[in-house]
């Protein structure tokens, strides 16, 4: 035999679980923003020690583009 469910607990029930979602959504929407700008950041500092040791370097933009996309001097050799 099913057990009766009052409507008002189950309407209560129903209420809370989807309050529960909407506070977890909120944290987590809260959550990933603090992330993407966390991130933003680090990529902006990682840019700025790149720009500091390519500055810093006695290779030219050529010879460390070349190593960033890892080709080789035959490479280019070759495609001239």
């Amino acid at each position: 035999m099913a057990r009766t469910v009052n409507k008002a607990a189950l309407e209560e029930k129903i209420r809370k679980l989807e309050g529960a979602i909407r506070k977890n959504r909120e944290q987590y929407d809260r959550l990933t923003a603090d992330l993407d700008e966390l991130l933003a950041k680090r990529r902006a500092i990682q840019s700025e020690e790149l720009m500091k040791a390519i500055a810093e370097s006695p290779r030219s933009y050529n010879e460390i583009l070349q190593y960033i996309k890892g080709e080789t001097s035959d490479d280019s050799d070759a495609e001239a």
